[in-house]
């Protein structure tokens, strides 16, 4: 599953918003309703749209750590893991 970051406004969302694909895998949608500008809104932007908007979307990975679940970009994220495997041993 992929998960976007909204980093700029837009019509739907507030910027912080995580987007997961929806169940259909035909867009996005918020983790979290809070973000949503309309309340009660069920809508989602297409895969293409948020996939293809740098501006407004910024692909993120989750980090499961003891007490929560954080999204970084690819690298900080790996660097996360890197450090919280460090004790696993």
């Amino acid at each position: 599953m992929k998960y976007f970051k909204v980093i700029k406004d837009n019509f739907l969302w507030e910027q912080g918003a995580i987007l997961k694909q929806n169940d259909e895998k035909r867009g996005y949608v918020p983790i979290d309703q809070i973000y949503y500008k309309i309340e009660d809104c069920n809508e989602y932007i297409s895969s293409e749209v948020v996939e293809k908007s740098p501006e407004y979307f910024l692909r993120v990975y989750p980090v499961n750590l003891l007490t929560k679940i954080v999204y970084k970009i690819k690298q900080e994220a790996m660097e996360l893991i890197k450090k919280n495997e460090v004790g696993d041993n």
